[in-house]
């Protein structure tokens, strides 16, 4: 059974580069919080970044996630893309998992053992799969984006999770469910526009 579908709204920036790099801090106007902050943060995601996993020291268990299609959903335009980045972090926080923006569309856990990270994980997806993302572009049309997903893996080193992601994407490609640079099982709509089943 999933969760009720909950329509999120993210809006993307409406500055323009140059104009939201003046208004951007200098580092000497921070304090050494702030820098810190700045350093272990993804701006994209609001999650610790990879810098913050390697610093956090060894875990018995991590989990690696990658999300499906993201290359296909960025032809909308990055902020759609940045928009799926945000929702798989708020549905990886929603379960109570540790989680780090690793980069581009990858994603790490950290966890104690297999058994507490794989049913987070499939909540997690379950989550993500059944919202709805509404984005807000810088054009002022609006993209809607339903039905987002994730591979994952789950070893003792990262390197291992790595093996048990591509297992899980082979798998998940094997019977149909996901395509390398497509996007199956999602439905994207532009306002205005027709539903776009890629």
């Amino acid at each position: 059974m999933g969760v009720p579908e909950v329509e999120q709204l993210i809006n993307a920036p409406i500055i323009e580069r140059r104009l939201a790099l003046a208004r951007r801090r200098r580092v000497a106007e921070m304090s050494l919080e702030e820098m810190q902050q700045e350093l272990l943060t993804s701006e994209v995601t609001g999650l610790p970044n990879r810098r913050a996993f390697d610093e956090a020291g060894a875990s018995p268990t991590v989990a690696m996630c990658d999300i499906d299609g993201l290359k296909a959903l960025n032809k909308y335009g990055y902020e759609v893309g940045n928009a799926v980045l945000k929702a798989m972090a708020d549905a990886l926080r929603e379960v109570g998992l540790e989680a780090y923006h690793d980069k581009g569309d990858e994603f790490l856990c950290r966890g104690n053992h297999v058994e507490q990270l794989k049913p987070k994980l499939e909540r997690a997806k379950t989550i993500l799969r059944d919202r709805t993302i509404l984005v807000k572009r810088t054009d002022g049309s609006t993209v809607r984006i339903v039905g987002a997903d994730f591979s994952y893996g789950i070893g003792n080193a990262t390197g291992e999770a790595e093996l048990g992601l591509r297992s899980h994407k082979t798998r998940r490609e094997s019977v149909g469910e996901i395509a390398r640079g497509e996007l199956r099982g999602i439905v994207v709509k532009t306002r205005g526009g027709k539903d776009l089943h890629l």
